[in-house]
């Protein structure tokens, strides 16, 4: 409101200050319409051209043009009465770029003064020189009087004569001063307040815009001639001399400023034309003006000048079409300028008259211009704001509703909605995320998900009973992306909630082409009820995941919360807190279950197994903890302490490695960690023990191929002498891709297949296969859970190598694994030397 006063006030103090110096030059002043005018060929002295018989009144159209020769006017008064008083009338002229301008004054034949007036011109000490062309014409009582006016240059040389007297002209600089002060101070204002604007909202580009309008102030000045009043005599003359430089410099940084305040919308587009070769267009105007005429460079400038009108209106309504509101005044600002910039033009060439009402439209238009944009970089600030509000409940990749929308605004759809009414809480989650991290790179990962997600939102706009989600900009969505890889939607029909999922499910089951190659999603589904199993979104939200993440692939994709689910949920809770105190004092410790030499039934060397008694608790199974571990984190700690321990009993128990090797599990995970190998390597040799003695066993988890981490911690460890096995072979991911990425010593083979080989042809099948492609690739085939002398049979008629299992040895204590090692070979019962 303030603002639009502030507009309004300015444009009713222009119309009034514009119509009081109309007004007054009307009443009081005299237009001298053709005067006899001479063309100068030959470079006339004064004196001939008082002479010359060849002044016309029909030379004198020509005389307002480009024009390469002088022209002489020839004003003639006559004598006053004898007994007349004196008196004095003065000349003024619109002050329009004419280099070179002298006024002479004769009485008769007699020369009684001159003045020098041209923009190339010393003055001659002339200190009113921004009042305007004045020259003062005292009348004689005793012969007639003439003005004799030389003018020369290459601009137009456009004179339009006007006649005071002297209270007129007193009158008519008071009010040429009047105006012009309102103009500069109006410029000043304005660009003052935009300036403090833009300290505020730091605008990309405002440099641009603040070198317009010194550029505009200087154009201003070299048009009406107060420049004179600005600068020296020697800038205002270089100025003179470039004007067209000038102007060429105020478009070009019109076109920058244009791209840089767009850029938000991408108005001009990155491809377009203009915006890569645009620069060139104004280097090719400048570079003009240093080869042609001033003609033709005036001709140069107004193609330009339109040129610059197409395209910034163009621009700003393209960009207004993408919503960009601040664009409104900006296309207001730009429409006046060059609307006065275009109609300044047709002044200088003739096409529209010169007069006060004229000259005044490119200062007014120069204001307009300031004042429009004041407006627009308020506008702007709105638009600041109104996108920072979006941004902040929006995820900028897929445009949806985002974590913040859920917690802040969602609650108020709520309370909207009707509280007697069931709601459910469906959240998906995108459960194979780091496979396609792994196979595409993390950037085309977040891509392809985005993509995904996107086209699962277009898919559920169709699907009935799912609440709509309102965002600033008017648009409605149907689902919610809470995190990386989890998306959440509303049903506002529970009834109908398992044929909800249904669609769901056949959404998210139709492959995804990612790269031109199809893609089927792993997906967990979670639901909770609301207000019954959560009287809050946080609650809602607690329990919808609980749900998710109790889905298992083999019992299904969607899981809705029950209080079974938060019983598990709490002991899972529980679990975590529990082990990681123990992992933190070090509670955890292991056994060891030997592994035998099928031939000659030799202990070759042992297992190494975590275990953990809880004080709570009692003993907890490692197919519980482990996986918790890793889901936590506390994978990572439960490795470093496990190798810590064994390398330290193995240190004070030399005697184990002497002719054994010890192998230590570890999880997929502690290979994707950066230095892993490298702490592996400096605890073997802090506790100086051989590394050849002992193998890292990887449980297979993940895939491992073209991942640079896991490919330098097992060169390290390789290097170092460890040897390498794959844990549970053939039930985990991709097991011959990671075969070649982890450079495979050893693979042994799940006791899923050899606890069955005797009842089981598929198991015989598999297993025997994986045992002949040990022997193809030269590597050590180990059997698991070996429960009978049948199967170990079997495994030797195989040619499998070693084996372990209850029918071998059962787990042990470290202790007793030495035990058994003294019993097999007394020798092994005394401390021998370290390894």
């Amino acid at each position: 409101m303030v603002s639009r006063r502030i507009f309004y006030f300015f444009l009713l103090t222009m119309q009034l200050c514009v119509h009081s110096v109309i007004a007054s030059t009307t009443d009081n002043a005299r237009l001298i319409g053709a005067l006899p005018t001479l063309q100068d060929t030959t470079n006339l002295s004064v004196e001939e051209a008082l002479r010359s018989t060849k002044f016309k009144t029909s030379t004198y159209a020509e005389s307002q043009d480009f024009a390469k020769s002088a022209y002489w006017h020839k004003l003639s008064l006559p004598k006053l009465a004898p007994n007349a008083l004196e008196k004095t009338l003065y000349l003024n002229l619109n002050y329009y770029v004419i280099e070179h301008l002298d006024f002479y004054l004769f009485y008769g034949d007699t020369l009684q003064e001159q003045w020098k007036k041209g923009a190339l011109d010393n003055w001659q000490g002339d200190i009113e020189h921004y009042d305007g062309i004045w020259v003062p014409i005292t009348l004689s009582t005793q012969e007639d009087t003439t003005l004799l006016i030389r003018k020369q240059g290459n601009s137009p040389l456009l004179t339009p004569f006007m006649i005071f007297d002297e209270q007129d002209s007193i009158k008519q600089k008071e009010q040429k001063l009047l105006f012009w002060t309102f103009i500069i101070s109006s410029l000043s204002i304005l660009l003052a307040h935009n300036i403090f604007v833009f300290i505020l909202l730091r605008q990309p580009g405002f440099i641009y815009y603040l070198g317009l309008n010194i550029v505009i102030l200087v154009a201003l000045g070299v048009i009406t001639g107060f420049n004179r009043w600005l600068f020296s005599e020697e800038i205002s003359q270089w100025i003179i001399r470039n004007l067209f430089v000038l102007f060429g410099v105020a478009a070009w940084i019109l076109f920058r400023f244009t791209l840089h305040f767009l850029k938000e919308v991408k108005v001009p587009s990155s491809k377009s034309i203009l915006r890569k070769y645009g620069d060139v267009i104004f280097i090719a105007f400048l570079m003009s003006t240093q080869l042609t005429s001033v003609k033709t460079s005036a001709q140069l400038f107004a193609t330009l000048e339109v040129f610059m009108f197409i395209i910034c209106c163009y621009w700003g309504i393209k960009a207004y079409l993408k919503g960009f509101v601040a664009v409104r005044f900006y296309l207001f600002s730009w429409f006046f300028l060059l609307t006065g910039s275009i109609l300044n033009t047709m002044i200088f060439w003739k096409m529209l008259p010169i007069n006060v009402f004229t000259e005044s439209i490119f200062p007014v238009s120069s204001i307009l211009q300031l004042l429009g944009f004041s407006f627009a970089f308020a506008d702007k600030a709105k638009q600041i704001e109104y996108n920072r509000q979006r941004q902040a409940i929006t995820d900028l990749p897929t445009g949806l509703p985002n974590r913040t929308y859920y917690f802040d605004t969602l609650p108020q759809l709520l309370k909207s909605h009707d509280e007697t009414s069931t709601l459910a809480l469906i959240i998906i989650d995108i459960s194979n995320y780091q496979t396609l991290s792994q196979a595409l790179g993390p950037a085309k990962a977040d891509a392809a998900i985005c993509d995904v997600i996107q086209g699962i939102h277009q898919q559920t706009l169709d699907l009935k009973g799912l609440m709509s989600f309102p965002l600033p900009d008017q648009n409605t969505k149907k689902l919610i992306r809470l995190t990386t890889t989890s998306m959440v939607l509303i049903s506002v029909s529970p009834e109908t909630l398992h044929q909800q999922i249904k669609a769901i499910q056949a959404i998210l089951d139709n492959p995804t082409l990612i790269d031109k190659t199809p893609f089927r999603h792993q997906y967990k589904i979670g639901s909770a009820m609301y207000p019954s199993q959560g009287s809050d979104l946080d609650k809602l939200y607690k329990n919808a995941l609980i749900a998710t993440h109790s889905v298992t692939y083999s019992s299904g994709n969607w899981a809705a919360f029950n209080d079974n689910l938060k019983s598990n949920h709490a002991h899972q809770l529980n679990l975590i807190t529990l082990l990681t105190n123990d992992i933190e004092h070090e509670k955890l410790y292991f056994d060891i279950q030997p592994q035998v030499h099928l031939v000659n039934r030799d202990i070759i060397g042992g297992e190494v197994l975590i275990r953990w008694n809880n004080d709570l608790l009692g003993p907890v199974s490692p197919a519980e903890f482990i996986p918790l571990a890793e889901q936590t984190g506390l994978i990572y700690k439960l490795t470093d302490m496990l190798i810590e321990k064994v390398f330290k009993w193995v240190s004070e128990h030399p005697q184990v490695l002497a002719t054994q090797c010890l192998s230590i599990n570890i999880s997929a995970l502690d290979l994707l960690q950066e230095g892993f190998a490298r702490r592996v390597i400096g605890s073997v040799s802090t506790h100086r023990l051989s590394a050849h003695r002992f193998t890292i066993e990887i449980t297979e988890t993940s895939v491992f191929n073209n991942n640079e981490t896991v490919h330098n911690n097992v060169k390290l460890l390789h290097q170092a002498g460890f040897k390498l096995a794959i844990d549970d072979f053939g039930v985990g991911y991709s097991s011959m891709q990671n075969l070649v990425a982890l450079e495979t010593d050893e693979l042994k083979i799940d006791q899923f297949f050899v606890m069955n080989l005797l009842n089981d042809a598929q198991s015989q099948t598999l297993c025997r296969s994986m045992i002949d492609l040990c022997d193809a690739l030269e590597i050590a085939s180990v059997a698991e859970g070996i429960e009978s002398e049948g199967i170990l049979q079997l495994l030797l008629q195989w040619n499998c190598q070693v084996g372990q299992g209850y029918h071998l040895y059962r787990p042990m204590s470290p202790v007793h694994y030495l035990e058994l090692l003294a019993e097999k070979d007394p020798s092994l019962s005394a401390p021998t030397n370290r390894a």
